[in-house]
């Protein structure tokens, strides 16, 4: 199970050979939505932890009922 704590997208300079392609433009697009959807994949995955363990690997408790 893999955590990312912290998300920062890469921007490349695009080469001079297929800057304006269609193919770099596409490319660019199913990278995005592939890495979309592996962001969303990791937030389920920690989502279904139970609280407990969250807790334990250093999740702060939204729950503040007491102050």
């Amino acid at each position: 199970m893999a955590i990312a704590l912290e998300h920062r997208p890469v921007r490349r300079a695009p080469s001079t050979r297929d800057a304006g392609s269609l193919s770099h433009l596409l490319r660019e697009f199913i990278e995005r939505i592939v890495s979309a959807w592996q962001r969303r994949r990791v937030e389920r995955e920690q989502e279904s932890m139970p609280y407990d363990l969250r807790k334990d690997i250093g999740y702060r408790s939204w729950d503040k009922t007491t102050r």
